[in-house]
């Protein structure tokens, strides 16, 4: 009767495990949940991409050509790109659906069209050397992915080509700006209205042929962007999400300034590419030299009052920009590439992380490249309470300011530099602005002024305090402008013909324009840190006999031990009875 009543509460009890685990399995298959126990929470969505997730109203079809034959690193960034894609579906409810497709699998005369029809819609292949068992082949592969979402499509490139990194450190990068990528490219195919952005024209700015590469960019990315006459408009307020002022040569006008004010102080972001002084290539073409002056665009009141100050002077920079130089005659004329000082090479928010003399990297400019400058000046800020300032960008640890008039000259060009003369480290030379802005017309108008601005400005009206706004300033007004060929068409945005070499202001001026319009702050998300966790390669080939044999013999060693040990224990109690 025990063994009976024993027996059925053993039933009762597998029965009852049994229903908990069906029903645990039926809640999981539910309920989606997992814990992220990685130190830098590489599996946590930002709140920014939760929320863009949780908003969608339809379905994002994502086309991945991450699939094929790839060596580890690529397979690394393939698989994290799932993980990403997977997270982003469950947030969503099943509205963000992928696919991974291998480009290379189809037939050559279909492949050949699929390639270009890739490269047309703005996916840059990639060229990758696979080891197979009787040697290597080269094989082009597409490391990024198309969104579609009602109708609209939206190229993402996910590999990042870095020129100062490795291959690891451009893939590991890669898979940190995965998050910010395809969230940010989500956005973009299905946001309602295309964010506008308005370059300023009207006071000696940049020609538009300066400006063709961001423009066609800008635009392919969404954007809504148009030429802003400044003087010839009524008024700029609400009208754009951000303006971009770039290079201007000429004084503004009191009412051009006013317009400028009035966008800020309804919450418009302005992004201020300024040369204080008038150095430039051309002032220097067959000439002994020029002498650089302060450029006088009635901005100074107004910029103080905003934060900042641009100073007149000159960075000269050991790091520095190359320029191609006459050494010897001939036909055509011999010609060598000298380092330039007055064109700076602009890499410290990154070069030197453990320097406690430079503040930790904004997400504007974390993991950015090399960015080259013109003749650019320094900044200095000024005490306004309620706005938040933060450089962005530094010259190098062995710089110097000339204060202006200053006389430029290729005479330097044959002296060696003396790093005792270059003693300042990491000036600033852009800042980033936020907050509630003052008006530099506050306390300046009559009252009668003030109504009649009213009246002419209708819904839009005179405000002295501004509501909360964003501002870039940058003291190089070039670091926006491609180059162009001598036969008239415009290079990519940061390449440097003379080198063939592609610096990262695009990236830059990019992320600006997405900071400054981003009210979801989705380039939050590219603050997320993976630490690249490598082995010492020369530690791994001195210690590898040493490891190899403990791996061999401890287990053994481990098993022999044991067994010993229980014999030994069976032994003496054996022994015992």
């Amino acid at each position: 009767m025990k063994n009976k009543s024993l027996r059925l509460r053993s039933m009762v009890r597998l029965a009852i495990l049994l229903v908990i685990v069906v029903l645990l399995n039926i809640i999981s298959q539910n309920v989606y949940t997992r814990l992220d126990l990685t130190t830098e929470k590489r599996y946590t969505l930002a709140n920014a991409s939760n929320e863009l997730l949780r908003n969608l109203d339809d379905v994002v079809y994502v086309q991945v050509y991450l699939e094929g034959k790839f060596p580890a690193g690529f397979k690394r960034l393939r698989n994290a790109t799932e993980e990403m894609l997977y997270e982003f579906a469950n947030v969503s409810g099943g509205k963000v659906q992928y696919r991974f497709v291998d480009p290379s699998a189809v037939e050559t005369q279909q492949r050949e069209l699929l390639y270009k029809d890739l490269y047309d819609k703005g996916l840059l292949p990639t060229n990758l050397q696979v080891k197979e068992t009787d040697g290597s082949t080269q094989q082009i592969i597409f490391p990024g992915l198309l969104m579609r979402y009602r109708g609209q499509e939206v190229p993402v490139n996910l590999l990042e080509n870095r020129p100062g990194f490795g291959p690891d450190e451009a893939l590991n990068v890669s898979i940190e700006l995965l998050e910010y990528k395809i969230a940010n490219g989500i956005k973009k195919v299905s946001q309602r209205s295309s964010p506008r952005i308005g370059i300023v024209q009207g006071q000696g700015e940049l020609e538009q042929k300066y400006l063709a590469d961001i423009i066609t960019t800008l635009t392919d990315l969404k954007y809504d962007v148009k030429m802003v006459d400044l003087p010839s408009t009524l008024s700029v307020a609400k009208s754009f999400e951000t303006l971009i002022i770039p290079k201007p040569t000429k004084p503004f006008q009191e009412q051009d300034k006013f317009k400028l004010d009035q966008f800020a102080m309804h919450g418009g972001s302005i992004l201020w590419l300024i040369d204080a002084t008038d150095a430039d290539m051309d002032s220097l073409r067959g000439k002994p030299y020029h002498m650089a002056a302060a450029r006088d665009l009635n901005l100074d009141d107004q910029l103080f009052r905003y934060g900042v100050r641009f100073n007149s002077d000159l960075v000269q920079d050991m790091q520095s920009n190359v320029i191609p130089i006459v050494v010897g005659e001939g036909n055509p004329p011999q010609t060598e590439l000298l380092p330039w000082p007055y064109f700076p090479v602009l890499t410290s928010y990154s070069s030197d992380p453990n320097d406690v003399r430079l503040p930790k990297a904004h997400t504007i400019v974390r993991n950015l490249d090399a960015v080259a400058t013109q003749f650019i000046g320094t900044i200095d800020t000024i005490r306004v309470p309620g706005i938040k300032k933060t450089p962005l960008l530094f010259t190098s640890r062995n710089s110097k300011a000339v204060l202006t008039p200053a006389r430029i000259h290729f005479a330097i060009l044959k002296e060696q530099p003396d790093p005792a003369n270059y003693n300042k480290a990491y000036m600033p030379v852009a800042y980033l602005l936020e907050g509630n802005f003052t008006s530099v017309f506050k306390n300046r108008l009559s009252p009668e002024t003030i109504k009649t601005l009213n009246d002419s400005l209708k819904n839009v009206g005179f405000k002295d305090a501004g509501d909360y706004a964003k501002m870039i300033v940058i003291a190089d007004g070039d670091i926006i402008a491609n180059q162009v060929a001598n036969d008239g068409n415009p290079y990519l945005l940061g390449y440097y013909p003379f080198t063939q070499q592609t610096f990262a202001n695009k990236d830059f001026i990019l992320n600006c324009i997405e900071y400054l319009t981003d009210d979801a702050q989705l380039i939050e998300t590219r603050n997320k840190e993976i630490k690249l966790r490598m082995l010492d390669k020369q530690q791994v080939r001195d210690q590898k006999l040493g490891w190899q044999v403990l791996n061999m013999a401890v287990p053994v060693a481990l098993v022999a031990l044991f067994g010993l040990v229980y014999n030994f224990i069976r032994r003496r109690k054996y022994a015992r009875n």
